[in-house]
């Protein structure tokens, strides 16, 4: 079962702009894949990705308005 969170995060890129990694509470978790993509816009988009951190493998639904990133859905693996 997932848990509901929608807050902020600050989301990392590599220069060719894809997302690498994100800060959420205090922690950072890397990006190993994005398995799939929502939306059309290229301002507003929703990425559910395999993330590393600390407490092991986890699925999480991050979405982008603009600049500004937020973790929606946190997922175990």
């Amino acid at each position: 079962m997932g848990h509901l969170l929608n807050e902020p995060i600050r989301a990392e890129h590599d220069p060719a702009g894809r997302l690498t990694a994100y800060e959420w509470r205090g922690s950072r978790y890397a990006v190993d894949a994005i398995l799939k993509t929502y939306g059309t816009s290229r301002e507003a988009r929703v990425y559910r990705v395999r993330i590393n951190g600390d407490d092991g493998v986890a699925i999480a639904e991050l979405s982008r308005d603009a600049d500004h990133w937020r973790i929606r859905h946190l997922f175990s693996a």
